[in-house]
C-alpha cells in the first residue's frame, strides 16, 4: 500500500554537505554551480524545498553570499553544528565522516517525507519530477552490491548489532545521489540512540572517530569503524521490515529509472551525450573528485546539452 504522506505532498527535500575547498583540494564551492545550473534547468520548479547546503561554521558568510542568486531553488545555507550541535565535540572528526553524519541528520530540519542526498560533483542529466522519484508514495532506491564494500555492511551491522546478512546479502544500496525517507532516518537515529552505549546518535558515531583518543585505537573501533550513513540505513529498514514500505527498486519494472550512473573517474572518456539523452538510463551522474577536473572544463563539456532556462536572478557559470 501507498505510504500516506505525513507532511507536504509533491516536494522533496535535497541535502548538500560542502565546503569551499573539497576533497584532493578541488574547488567545490563552484563545482556546486553546476549542479544549481542542471536543476535550474531540469528540475520540476520547487520540486526541492529545501536544498540545504550544511558547511563549516567558519563558511557560512562566504557561501551563502555566493550562492544568494539560486534562491530560486530554495537554497538554505546553514552550519554543520546548527544542523548538528554533537559536531563540537568531535572537532578532529575526519570530514568524509561528517558529511556522512550530516546527511542522515538532515532528517531532523527537512519536512517533507524524502529528501535526496548530494555532493558538490552531482550533474543533474533529464527533467526530473516528482513522479520520476517518488512511486506510489515510496521513493526510488539503487542497488548496490554489498560485496562491493564489505567491510561497511560488516561493521554497520555490529554497530546496529544486527546479522549483516539480513535480507538478500547480495543487495545494498548505492550512493549518492540517494534517495531517503525522513522517518527511516529517524528510526535510525532512534535504534542507534537505544544501543547503550549513552548520549545521542551522532555521539554513538562520533566516538568511534576520535583520532588522538585512546579508544581509537581499540578492537570496538576496528570492527565498528567502517560504517556508511547507506549501509546504516538500509541495514535498520531491513531489520525493522520498513524498507519495502517507503522504497522501490530503481531499475526495476515499477520504476525503470535508474539514479545514477558514474563517469566518476573517466571523464576523458565520458559519453556525454548519452548521459543527457532521454533514453539515457540515469537521472544523476557524477565528475568526481578524485578527476580534479575544474568546473570550468566540467561545465564546458556539458553546456551544450543543458538548456538555457537560467534567470536573469540566477548566477551565471563561473
Amino acid at each position: 500500500m501507498p505510504v500516506p504522506c505525513i507532511i507536504a505532498c509533491m516536494k522533496i527535500g535535497a541535502v548538500l554537505p560542502l565546503k569551499i575547498r573539497g576533497s584532493y583540494d578541488v574547488d567545490d564551492l563552484n563545482r556546486a554551480e553546476i549542479l544549481f545550473r542542471t536543476l535550474a534547468a531540469f528540475a520540476e520548479p520547487g520540486l526541492f524545498d529545501p536544498i540545504l547546503v550544511v558547511v563549516p561554521p567558519e563558511e557560512v558568510g562566504t557561501v551563502d553570499r555566493h550562492y544568494r542568486n539560486w534562491r530560486d531553488l530554495n537554497i538554505e545555507v546553514l552550519s554543520e553544528e546548527a544542523l548538528v550541535p554533537e559536531l563540537v565535540n568531535y572537532r578532529g572528526m575526519r570530514g568524509w565522516r561528517k558529511q556522512q553524519i550530516v546527511k542522515l541528520a538532515a532528517a531532523r530540519r527537512i519536512e517533507r517525507d524524502f529528501f535526496l542526498t548530494l555532493d558538490a560533483d552531482v550533474i543533474c542529466l533529464k527533467p526530473i519530477a516528482y513522479a520520476d522519484l517518488v512511486v506510489d508514495g515510496r521513493a526510488l532506491l539503487q542497488h548496490e552490491p554489498r560485496a562491493r564494500h564489505p567491510k561497511w555492511w560488516k561493521s554497520s551491522a555490529r554497530i546496529l548489532e544486527m546479522d549483516p546478512e539480513i535480507g538478500d546479502p547480495e543487495f545494498g544500496m548505492h550512493v549518492t545521489p540517494a534517495l531517503l525517507s525522513t522517518r527511516l532516518c529517524l528510526d535510525l537515529a532512534e535504534e542507534l540512540s537505544a544501543s547503550g552505549r549513552g548520549g545521542t546518535w551522532v555521539d554513538v558515531l562520533g566516538r568511534l572517530h576520535r583520532p588522538r583518543h585512546p579508544s581509537n585505537w581499540t578492537l570496538e573501533r576496528f570492527r565498528r569503524g567502517r560504517w556508511t550513513e547507506y549501509s546504516l540505513y538500509y541495514l535498520c529498514a531491513l531489520k525493522r521490515g520498513e524498507l519495502e514500505r517507503y522504497h522501490v527498486l530503481a531499475g526495476s519494472d515499477e520504476a525503470p529509472q535508474l539514479l545514477s550512473a558514474g563517469c566518476k573517474h573517466e571523464f576523458e572518456s565520458w559519453d556525454t551525450a548519452r548521459s543527457f539523452s532521454p533514453d539515457g538510463p540515469s537521472l544523476f551522474c557524477l565528475v568526481g573528485s578524485k578527476s580534479r577536473v575544474e568546473p570550468d572544463e566540467v561545465w564546458n563539456h556539458i553546456a551544450a546539452f543543458v538548456p538555457a532556462k537560467v534567470t536573469s536572478t540566477q548566477a551565471t557559470a563561473t
